[in-house]
This record gives structure tokens, sequence and C-alpha cells, in this order.
């Protein structure tokens, strides 16, 4: 009987930033769990560059590092003090993680770099696009909850290696069905939708891959 692989239980102390940083909760379990499905494949890939965007704790990222050991591990949030959580998340559980402050991928060169995406995004509906404060940035999703998925989708392509995978997550009013149909046309394999429930909200978690 083949015997699944887990994530170690991992450290985490958000204490230092007053309430700036989104806490572990349901969805950053529901996130681990999938991954950890996956893991046999994603080691099939032996993955050079892991990249979270949108980090938060950062424990996903140090999750990941924890067990891709050869794997440079990136993080990239564009709430500064969530980059310092991810740093921290690290330290704490000795692991390597290296963490960025950016709007998604803007200003970087990562050409086809990308092996193991992780798009752990905003998502709640907001009044405006457009906030000064990066800590609101940092959930602020736009009008429709996906203003920020759809600006990172068309890099996609770009973004990630020959042979990948992504996954990313969302709630229901982004409509994640249409997220789906959006990377199927730019030739990724999306699907495994799953659907999970958590606090009144449904949350699906979308892998998509490419040359694999």
């Amino acid at each position: 009987m083949e015997i699944k692989e887990k994530f170690q239980e991992h450290l985490w102390d958000l204490n230092a930033y007053d309430g700036k940083v989104y806490e572990p909760k349901e969805d950053t379990l529901f996130f681990l769990e999938t991954l950890e499905s996956d893991l046999p494949m994603i080691k099939s890939l032996n993955p050079a560059t892991i990249l979270e965007i949108g980090s938060g704790s950062g424990l996903v990222i140090s999750s990941l590092s924890e067990v891709f050991r050869k794997s440079f591990c990136l993080a990239i949030d564009i709430n500064p003090s969530a980059c310092l959580a991810t740093v921290n998340t690290s330290k704490l559980n000795k692991t390597s993680v290296n963490a960025v402050q950016g709007d998604l991928i803007n200003g970087m060169v990562l050409k086809n770099l990308i092996d193991v995406l992780i798009i752990n995004l905003i998502y709640l509906p907001s009044k405006s696009q457009i906030l000064d404060d990066s800590t609101a940035k940092a959930w602020s999703g736009g009008m429709d909850g996906k203003a920020i998925i759809e600006r990172l989708l068309p890099q996609l392509n770009d973004l990630m290696s020959e042979k990948s995978v992504g996954y990313l997550l969302a709630i229901s009013n982004t409509s994640p069905r249409q997220i789906e149909k959006m990377l199927e046309g730019m030739g990724f394999t999306a699907g495994n939708i799953q659907i999970k429930t958590l606090t009144s909200l449904n949350y699906a978690l979308i892998r998509f891959t490419k040359g694999i």
C-alpha cells in the first residue's frame, strides 16, 4: 500500500505585522491538501524554480520548499508586510524562500523559468480597482473580484517553462469556470477544479498544466 506523502506541520508568527498579513485559515489548508495529493506529479517535473504570487504568510511556499530542497523558491507579494512574514516563516521552518515586493511579475525577468506556479491571489470584490494602500491591494480583486487575475493570465505562457504546472485559488464570485476556459484558450490543459465550501464561501482550486 502506497503511503501518501504529507507536508510537515509548519510554524508561523504574524504578531509583528499588526494584522496586515492574512492569517493562514481553511483556504490555506485546502491549498496545501491539494498540493499534497499532487506531490508525486510535481516531483516528476524535478522543478528548478517554484513561484508563489500572493504569498501572504508564506506558509504554502515554505511547505513546498521543505519538500523541494534543491528548487529555487520565490515569493512575490504587493504587501511589504507579507514579504517580511514570508521570509520569517521560511526561517522558522528552516526552509529557503526568497521574497520580493512587487505588483504581480511586473519588472521581473522570469521568461519560461517557472516549473511550479502558485497563484494565491486577491479575490474579494472592491468598489475600486485602484487603491493606493499596499495592504488594501493585498485583498482587493476589483469590481468583480478577478481583475488582478485577468491582468496576470496573459503573461503565463511567457512565465511558465515547457513542462510546468500551475494552481490558482479562487472563489465562486470570480467565475472559476470562466477562468478555466481562458486558460484553455491560451493552450494550457486546465481542469481538475476542486470545490470546497469554507466559512460560507465556495472555494475553487484550478490546476493547469503546460507540456505534460
